[in-house]
């Protein structure tokens, strides 16, 4: 019997929830940061020393303003690195009774790996590990001094998108032994409370809106889901936004008049990676849609399902050209989920 196309659907963006919480993989973001900076644990030399700080000789400033301006590239769902310029505040001991002051300023450039947990759809908390180059220079005893170094830097914070590409962080950073005291006469750990904003770059919608293809005869129903939407990249784990439009599908008027016939539901990758794993991704795709439809109230006995890898591509020869990012988002309808239910 010909099978011939009657309905292609995929869920609307606005029927299911969207996860914001890490930005979507392959993209990048940028931002800056503000607020409070403080030096501790200060050791100091050339006639300067922190023991004297604590009398009547010296008048101590260890906290000042900090920020800075960052950017990143988000590698996967929970994983991105990210580098940026740091002012880490300047330090004061002030001199009384004619004693000699000293005051310390320090800066940096960064880069570190940022490791993120998704609290809720749009909510998580991350900690960064790296290094800082750093320059810092010192005023002591009217002598001025400037000194370089790289320095291991640890942050943790929170971050909370307020749409799919705005979003705000709270941060906690620590930067270790700035500066030589051998050199400059002082060195301290600084650390630092900052408030941020962040704009992601490239986000892409959540679900492609309804498309309908033309009617023809009834013969069989063939329903396309869109594989970027219903899994994380490189599982075959339904997330909540998955299970939500198979939950729809399956409450459709089309489906709930067909679901006692026969239905078979294919699994399809893009042609990129080995063949033999696109293959075994594209059969757990496929029978963890049929596993949530069978939850849903669909007869199992009804239902099988198949794994096609990246056979029957529908980009064809079109991302030929393409390499990359570019090729990837080229190659995304490719990668599908197919439900089709025969005996109409």
């Amino acid at each position: 019997m010909k099978k011939t196309l009657v309905a292609l659907m995929v869920l609307n963006a606005c029927a299911v929830s969207t996860a914001f919480a890490a930005g979507d993989a392959g993209t990048w973001y940028g931002g800056a940061k503000f607020g409070w900076s403080h030096y501790a644990d200060v050791s100091g030399n050339k006639g300067f020393n922190e023991s004297l700080a604590p009398s009547n000789d010296f008048n101590v400033d260890h906290d000042n303003v900090g920020g800075g301006v960052f950017g990143g590239y988000q590698i996967n769902n929970w994983l991105a690195v990210e580098g940026g310029y740091d002012y880490l505040g300047n330090m004061q001991y002030n001199g009384n009774h004619g004693v000699n002051g000293a005051k310390m300023k320090s800066q940096g450039l960064q880069l570190s790996l940022k490791t993120s947990y998704g609290l809720t759809d749009n909510w998580d908390l991350y900690g960064r590990f790296g290094a800082m180059g750093y320059r810092a220079e010192t005023d002591v005893a009217g002598h001025s001094n400037f000194e370089t170094g790289v320095r291991p830097v640890v942050a943790a914070g929170t971050e909370y998108a307020f749409t799919k590409n705005w979003a705000g962080r709270l941060e906690y950073q620590w930067v270790s032994n700035v500066g030589n005291s051998n050199q400059i006469g002082l060195s301290s750990d600084v650390h630092s409370v900052t408030a941020g904003i962040v704009y992601r770059f490239g986000q892409h919608d959540d679900v492609a809106p309804v498309v309908a293809a033309p009617a023809a005869a009834p013969e069989v129903k063939t329903f396309n889901l869109k594989s970027d939407v219903m899994f994380g990249y490189d599982s075959a784990t339904l997330t909540d936004e998955g299970k939500a439009a198979i939950n729809q599908l399956y409450n459709s008027p089309e489906m709930q008049s067909a679901k006692n016939n026969s239905t078979t539901v294919i699994g399809y990758s893009d042609r990129t990676g080995q063949a033999e794993y696109n293959q075994q991704l594209s059969a757990q795709r496929a029978q963890a849609v049929a596993d949530q439809l069978i939850a849903d109230g669909m007869p199992a006995a009804n239902i099988q399902t198949e794994g096609r890898g990246a056979t029957e591509s529908v980009t064809g020869s079109t991302c030929d050209n393409q390499t990359g990012n570019a090729l990837i988002s080229c190659l995304s309808p490719d990668r599908r989920v197919v439900v089709q239910i025969s005996g109409q």
